[in-house]
């Protein structure tokens, strides 16, 4: 029979104070203590030639493998970045409020979206970091929604870590916006193949973080647009220029956001960049108090990067298919 102070006991005790210590570095913004200590021992110790020990992991294709090696990018390990967001209320009360229709931003929706995105950015880049990485390459975005946790968000993003042969100045991205750096900053997260990086390289183009934002906004029917002709007759058409509007209005919200974050990292220019957006009515309020409308959300995301001193425009080359 085991005794107070037991291996078990002390085993157990031991479990628990990890465990609790994990919670807070991931209340903090940070990973679990085990992912931490396994991105350490992947780092390995420098040998007498400078290479690490230890074995890396990644989702790397033969060819963007082959391709690594001739930039000088040594792949350090998949790594990745998550978060589970729990979506606060929002007040639909105001729209019942005022009179025409409604154009205003859900501040609750936009700041979970552009939150959880965030924490997973920012989870991203150290693991990069702990395991001794310059780069991550091909940065891959999932989101997802779960019936376990009703109001909830789920934000991943996975890709591989690389160390870049002389690489110098690393920049930290505002879309991850990390409350603190380790020694030499965060490695720069980018949503670019190995293939478009390569190019960008050749071109002495810099890439210097990813940027990002997502902004969603409610839009409501106008009483008096219903009265008009062509709405109250069904066989007409015409444009919902609320909804229209809506959607032009989130859009420059995004885009401001992104020119802003763009300039942070001192950029010329933003690649890349992906947009996305989604519309569905919804009827907001309750009983006599209720107004349909619609919740726009809007998102976009890419690479920030800077041109280099040496950046010049070639000339084009001709090239003649003689296959036909």
């Amino acid at each position: 029979m085991s005794g107070p102070g037991s291996e078990p006991e002390q085993e157990s005790a031991e479990q628990e104070r990890e465990q609790q210590r994990s919670r807070e570095l991931i209340e903090a913004g940070g990973i679990p203590l085990n992912a931490e200590r396994r991105l350490k021992e992947l780092r390995g110790t420098p040998g007498q030639d400078g290479a690490t020990n230890g074995s890396f992991t990644s989702d790397l294709s033969v060819s963007d493998f082959a391709l690594c090696h001739r930039l000088g990018l040594k792949p350090v390990s998949q790594v990745m970045g998550s978060s589970i967001y729990q979506v606060g209320y929002q007040s639909s009360t105001w729209p019942m409020m005022m009179g025409g229709s409604v154009l205003t931003e859900l501040d609750t929706l936009s700041q979970a979206w552009n939150e959880v995105r965030r924490r997973a950015l920012t989870r991203l880049g150290l693991e990069a970091r702990l395991a001794g990485a310059d780069a991550v390459v091909g940065v891959q975005l999932r989101t997802a929604a779960h019936d376990w946790a009703e109001g909830a968000i789920e934000y991943a993003v996975l890709g591989t870590a690389v160390h870049r042969d002389g690489a110098t100045a690393r920049a930290s991205s505002p879309a991850s916006s990390p409350e603190g750096e380790g020694e030499g900053g965060q490695p720069v997260l980018t949503e670019l193949t190995v293939a478009d990086y390569a190019k960008l390289l050749a071109a002495d183009v810099e890439p210097l973080g990813i940027v990002a934002w997502t902004s969603v906004f409610f839009a409501s029917m106008e009483g008096a647009w219903l009265l008009e002709p062509s709405r109250l007759n069904p066989t007409y058409n015409y444009e919902l220029r609320e909804f229209t509007e809506g959607v032009y209005g989130a859009r420059e919200q995004v885009m401001e956001r992104l020119g802003a974050q763009a300039q942070t990292l001192g950029a010329s220019g933003i690649v890349g960049v992906r947009i996305g957006h989604s519309v569905r009515l919804q009827q907001v309020g309750s009983a006599n108090r209720s107004r349909g409308g619609a919740v726009i959300t809007f998102d976009a995301i890419g690479t920030a990067v800077r041109e280099g001193t040496a950046t010049s425009v070639q000339p084009p080359k001709t090239t003649i298919d003689l296959s036909t």
